[in-house]
């Protein structure tokens, strides 16, 4: 059976999580950039998210210049909404593998602050390789 593990981490993380599965032999991945907030509720402070440059800080951006999101706040509306930047890595695997590539990606990500990411694993129905038609383990 194969895996699909989905990992959300730091943009700072990317290249040794790449080492780290090409270490246990896998290569082949697919990396999207995302934004997206967590528990911290999309609050980007540099104390929070040090991955986040200086620019993206929320009350950087509310209190010196006059934006939606600051009339927001002043007048007591709905508070905006900021999405914190990270990438995700998308690897398919045997089942075998998973405890292992898990535990990798958890350990390469894992900073004890708030933003470090989460993991998911999926069930693979089916996988083909479309240039040769190869099917199952035989097309990752």
């Amino acid at each position: 059976m194969l895996l699909e593990i989905t990992a959300v981490i730091r943009r700072d993380k990317v290249a040794p999580t790449m080492r780290g599965l090409e270490a246990l032999g896998l290569g082949s991945m697919t990396i999207t950039t995302v934004s997206g907030r967590g528990l911290q509720g999309g609050n980007v402070m540099t104390d929070l998210d040090r991955e986040v440059p200086a620019e993206y800080d929320a009350v950087s951006k509310i209190t010196r210049n006059l934006t939606p999101a600051s009339f927001a706040l002043a007048h007591s509306l709905t508070r905006p909404v900021f999405w914190i930047p990270k990438r995700m890595i998308q690897i398919v695997i045997p089942s075998g593998m998973k405890a292992e590539v898990v535990d990798m990606i958890m350990s390469v990500n894992r900073t004890g602050w708030m933003g470090d990411g989460k993991i998911f694993v999926s069930p693979i129905e089916e996988s083909v390789r479309i240039r040769t038609g190869e099917r199952g383990p035989e097309s990752v």
